[in-house]
């Protein structure tokens, strides 16, 4: 059986570039399979907290993360701060007609 392609995500793809770069280089946790094996650890789960803007913020990517493996999860509370690439983009400006 092959391995879910979900795991092997690399964690900039998904996760804002101040927190997926310190679990990168600080951590050495480079892809969705290794945050989901790392938050396993209650330890561990404590380190990555702390380089998220908060430990509900941790706890939702992880969450979130096992849900794209079809692990069943509750839904989060409201009002977690976004974690996830796409947020920091800013958004495009019309393109202007060529004359």
């Amino acid at each position: 059986m092959t391995k879910n392609p979900i795991l092997e995500v690399s964690l900039c793809e998904v996760m804002r570039p101040e927190i997926a770069l310190p679990l990168q280089h600080i951590l050495k946790i480079h892809t969705v399979g290794s945050f989901l094996n790392a938050w396993r650890s209650p330890k561990n789960q404590k380190s990555m907290e702390q380089l998220f803007d908060s430990p509900e913020q941790a706890r939702h990517a992880a969450a979130i993360c096992a849900a794209w493996l079809g692990v069943p999860t509750a839904p989060a509370k409201p009002g977690v701060s976004a974690w996830w690439r796409g947020d920091d983009i800013p958004a495009m400006p019309a393109a202007s007609p060529i004359a």
